[in-house]
């Protein structure tokens, strides 16, 4: 169940990947520091997150050498920087959204938002969102992050959060843990989630539940699609269709169909 930050060798990596027919493989860029995320701004610039907190910028096809951002993250085993995505205002607002592993005062993980200033984060810009609760009180809580985060096209984030290890917490909904988490762009939380009214504090920011280690999601262009990309056990790797109130039965089951899942 190993995250894409945690194949060393390129050649490694290139053993994963086949090319399709009628694509080509172009490298513009080299010496990055296990990129674990990416975004593209609206003039092609790419932000890429490493999981050592570092941001760096792709211009041109050129990794720019200073870095756009340095986050004091905890990069202990699957911990970091795990998720970037833009403000879909970018353009004019500059903002960067960022799920990492803060390590004061407490090793936990956040949703924070950063200004941007050129190539460079405006200094002391971050403002922190919305905080998860402490790693320490979790069971064996270096596995199992999740980590990513998407505007969807609803102008909401929605945050991919692992289970840290802890099955039984993807089923309750007295966890953020093993969850889609659903917040506004100012890290306050949408009164029409699905469990506003059954769940408490944070709980309430989650949108879907049942799951192990949703590590990627994308939302599809011109549909609004939602896939959730959640790495499994020993049966199936899968990639499930997002819906508000779904369960998709981890630990119980895994590979569960759409069908299933909404009951």
């Amino acid at each position: 169940s190993r995250s894409p930050a945690h194949f060393e060798s390129l050649e490694e990596r290139r053993l994963l990947a086949v090319v399709p027919e009628g694509f080509t493989e172009t490298q513009v860029a080299a010496r990055l520091s296990r990129p674990t995320a990416l975004d593209v701004a609206p003039d092609g610039r790419v932000f890429v997150a490493q999981q050592n907190g570092l941001i760096r910028i792709i211009e041109n096809d050129v990794l720019l050498p200073p870095p756009f951002a340095s986050l004091a993250a905890d990069g202990s085993g699957e911990r970091g920087l795990e998720g970037i995505t833009l403000d879909p205002n970018f353009a004019t607002n500059h903002y960067v959204y960022v799920y990492y592993t803060a390590i004061a005062p407490e090793s936990h993980n956040r949703v924070s938002r950063l200004t941007a200033m050129g190539n460079e984060a405006l200094p002391g810009s971050e403002t922190v969102l919305f905080v998860l609760p402490n790693l320490s009180t979790v069971g064996n809580p270096i596995w199992h992050m999740g980590g990513s985060i998407q505007f969807g096209p609803d102008g909401k984030l929605y945050v991919a959060v692992g289970e840290h290890l802890q099955p039984s917490l993807s089923q309750s909904l007295n966890s953020p843990f093993g969850k889609i988490l659903r917040i506004n762009a100012d890290g306050g939380i949408p009164a029409d989630n699905p469990f506003y009214n059954t769940a408490t504090g944070i709980n309430r920011a989650i949108w879907a539940l049942g799951l192990r280690n949703p590590y990627t999601t994308a939302f599809e262009p011109g549909t609004g699609r939602f896939f959730i990309n959640d790495v499994g056990a020993g049966s199936w790797e899968e990639i499930n269709l997002g819906v508000a109130g779904a369960n998709y039965g981890w630990p119980y089951r895994e590979g569960l169909r759409l069908d299933e899942a909404m009951h």
